[in-house]
């Protein structure tokens, strides 16, 4: 079973308007009984993405605190813990996905002057041209260069040297985000039966140490540590209840127009970000470069996370946050669209579910009947299907939704 191809990385705001078009909202003929149905949905939904994005600062700051610890006196074990405080931050900001492409704080283009530029291809762009950054092996032999090992092309390791640099050549040339913290503490993946295993040594300045510019690249590491800190800080701070900010206006819109916004999102990840850039992108072209984490091989965890923020949004579920979601809006003009869109996301998960223990860049590798391939195809099928039923939800409730069909 081939799958649609997929070629446009959607990490880039301006690439995902210009492919999704813009979206239109506008009320049909709901009462006063909806209006308020629906502002408690928008209101519900702003304080789910205000706890998730406020457990998302919080874990990149004990990722921050483990990887200063860990450059200042590199170990073994220093290491390991580095390594789990990043698969620890990693969980809750694949649960905020489904916040994405509805021009909000996290990845907004230059297109609203009311909001500044969101900070997602800082955080989270992808794949990673490792060569950019530091050594990579090439065939048995390890080969320098990056900008850890070219000090006299870029004399500055610091947060605004590596923001600009940020896919500034190229789209895979990515200096920032969570991938590029993944690569500088796993670093390539040639074993497989699990992730990368970049020695400590790398970052041992003086007798012991391996591969040289050690302390460029603990720099490296420190700096992109902070910046991730400094960007989520932004992200978070615009989502807090009771400021002045844009969790403000957003509840403050007509609830259709607010639905818009909340539904655009999590469609787009369902439809053309998460079924196709991060899932039939890598089944089709069987390649490991277009894993979404290639080199700790959390990709698996990142696709359930992803789902699951769209599964959280829809039944208004987060964490201790459990109030109405677009589902039980759903419910009240069309039951069966409801539990088609509620089977449709469950299926995805629990086909994700499935897929161990090979890891994600194996199970691509098999024939399209071996059951480890098939249960990621299957789950490629149910989020297209939640793709269609969405748009339908959003019919319903009279939400003009413009999404790509693939």
């Amino acid at each position: 079973m081939k799958l649609p191809s997929f070629r446009v990385r959607l990490s880039s705001p301006v690439l995902l308007i210009a492919l999704l078009g813009s979206t239109g909202v506008g009320c049909s003929g709901t009462d006063d009984d909806d209006t308020a149905a629906q502002k408690a949905v928008v209101d519900n939904y702003a304080a789910m993405v205000a706890a998730n994005y406020g457990d998302t600062l919080a874990t990149a700051k004990s990722l921050k605190k483990a990887i200063h610890a860990f450059v200042d006196a590199p170990s073994e074990n220093g290491l390991e813990e580095t390594r789990a405080a990043w698969l620890a931050s990693r969980d809750p900001y694949g649960l905020s996905e489904a916040y994405r492409f509805s021009q909000g704080p996290i990845d907004n283009d230059d297109s609203d002057d009311s909001i500044p530029e969101g900070p997602e291809p800082l955080l989270n762009s992808w794949p990673v041209d490792e060569s950019y950054i530091d050594y990579v092996r090439v065939g048995d032999k390890d080969v320098d260069g990056g900008i850890i090992n070219l000090p006299d092309e870029f004399p500055s390791i610091d947060a605004d040297a590596l923001s600009g640099e940020n896919t500034k050549n190229g789209e895979d040339e990515i200096t920032t985000g969570y991938h590029a913290v993944e690569f500088l503490l796993w670093g390539q993946d040639f074993n497989v039966d699990g992730p990368g295993d970049r020695p400590y040594t790398d970052y041992v300045v003086g007798d012991g140490g391996t591969h040289a510019n050690q302390d460029r690249r603990g720099q490296y590491l420190a700096t992109l540590a902070d910046l991730m800190v400094d960007e989520l800080s932004k992200v978070n701070d615009a989502w807090l209840e009771g400021e002045a900010n844009y969790r403000a206006d957003f509840v403050a819109l007509p609830p259709t127009a607010a639905l818009g916004k909340i539904m655009l999102g999590m469609g787009s990840l369902s439809g053309a970000e998460l079924s196709g850039e991060r899932m039939s992108v890598a089944l089709n072209e069987k390649d490991q470069e277009d894993e979404h984490s290639c080199f700790s091989d959390n990709t698996l965890a990142d696709l359930r996370n992803n789902a699951t923020s769209i599964q959280n949004v829809l039944t208004g579920h987060y964490g201790d946050i459990q109030g109405p979601g677009v589902a039980d809006l759903v419910e009240k003009k069309d039951p069966a669209l409801a539990k088609a869109l509620r089977d449709d996301i469950q299926s995805a998960i629990d086909d994700i579910d499935a897929v161990p223990p090979l890891p994600f860049d194996q199970a691509i590798l098999e024939d399209d009947e071996d059951p480890q391939r098939k249960h990621l195809i299957e789950a490629v099928n149910a989020l297209k299907s939640f793709t269609a039923n969405l748009k339908k939800a959003a019919d319903t409730l009279g939400v003009s939704l413009n999404l790509e069909s693939k």
